[in-house]
């Protein structure tokens, strides 16, 4: 349901930015074909000529000065220069950006091994209040809440089922982290190839202008085209680089949690069914030397 609505919105972001173009365009568009049909003797009046004195001509306005681009302004114009592989781009930098909010909010000790965990769960087995472990889940909300709830529910099987039913359980909880971070890895595949084809589309379409102008062709316009399809391979770097770092961090730090879960997880075990076959170890001597 969260992907769903994560999707929606990016959409709907992406639909806006694509059409604020067309219609800053399509604004300056009827504001230049209104300029035209306005009549000459009107377009006159608009325009406040200063009086000139007598004898001499009249002084024509001064033209105003085109106002320079920001920083911010330049760098959105070069965005919207690589075409429509740059909405596909935003999609992908989008994702990529909410899987690593979301891992660096949910990849933590408390979701995974909380510190005094642990003890809390050892007192309670000790006291043998298997219900409050059984709900231990519900209030701890992490993995090894989650791995000591299935042992307690099967406390009475032996201790290498019992590790085998913990290890079982703790994989697959570190094998679904790790796929939660799995998206970032398809983000910094896929972003330098839709680069790559933005480039390609966009040399297609330079060449198709060189061999459409002849012998009369200009370099430039050649040059031009390049430099304009070269934006969504430095896009795509951009994100991919990035991209590529974070997940290949949070891989790591699921297996350091992982490794801190299963040391845990072994002390617990070693602790609560090991005490129990010492105790029944002089019991099973006896009955030996009984049936000798």
């Amino acid at each position: 349901m969260q992907h769903r609505w994560l999707l929606a919105v990016v959409v709907t972001v992406c639909v806006v930015l694509s059409l604020n173009p067309c219609m800053a365009q399509e604004t300056v568009a009827e504001s230049a074909a209104a300029a035209g049909d306005q009549p000459a003797g009107e377009a006159a009046d608009a325009v406040m000529v200063a009086p000139a004195p007598e004898g001499q001509a009249p002084v024509a306005p001064a033209e105003e000065p085109e106002r320079e681009l920001t920083t911010g302004e330049a760098f959105l114009l070069k965005l919207r220069q690589g075409g429509i592989t740059m909405v596909f781009l935003f999609l992908a930098s989008v994702a990529g950006l909410g899987y690593a909010i979301e891992r660096l909010v949910n990849l933590r000790a408390g979701r995974l091994v909380p510190t005094e965990l642990a003890n809390r769960a050892n007192t309670l087995w000790q006291m043998h209040r298997w219900d409050e472990l059984l709900t231990l889940p519900e209030r701890s909300k992490s993995a090894l809440a989650r791995v000591i709830a299935e042992i307690a529910r099967h406390r009475h099987s032996s201790m290498a089922d019992v590790s085998m039913l913990a290890g079982d359980v703790a994989s697959r909880e570190l094998r679904r982290h790790l796929q939660k971070a799995y998206p970032l890895a398809v983000v910094a595949t896929v972003s330098p190839l839709l680069g790559l084809l933005g480039t390609v589309i966009g040399m297609i379409g330079a060449f198709d202008k060189v061999a459409a102008a002849g012998s009369l062709g200009d370099a430039s316009l050649l040059g031009g085209d390049i430099s304009k399809a070269l934006i969504t391979t430095g896009t795509g770097l951009t994100i991919a680089v990035p991209a590529l770092v974070l997940y290949h961090y949070f891989k790591s730090r699921t297996n350091y949690y992982g490794l801190a879960l299963e040391e845990a997880l072994s002390d617990l075990i070693s602790e609560w069914y090991g005490a129990e076959e010492d105790r029944a170890e002089p019991g099973r001597e006896g009955d030996d030397a009984r049936q000798a």
